[in-house]
């Protein structure tokens, strides 16, 4: 999950450098925290968050062909 978290940032022009990405699993819940530059966390959110939407859909997608839920929490680095 986190490869494929990684290569949507990437599409949405985020520099790998610029972001931390942490993945956590518990049982079948997969969470990866992603901070990120404030100036790119707009990227992200997009406009009204449907590009965010968008992503977890793809993600949410990925994650129920490994009967698993998938969980992305995008934060601001201080």
């Amino acid at each position: 999950m986190k490869n494929l978290v990684s290569v949507l940032c990437r599409g949405l022009g985020v520099a790998d450098a610029d972001a931390n990405m942490v993945e956590t699993q518990q049982e079948s819940d997969v969470t990866v925290e992603l901070s990120l530059p404030v100036a790119d966390i707009s990227r992200i959110d997009g406009r009204e968050h449907r590009t965010a939407r968008a992503v977890r859909q793809v993600l949410s997608a990925a994650a129920a062909a490994q009967n698993k839920r998938f969980h992305l929490v995008a934060k601001a680095k201080d």
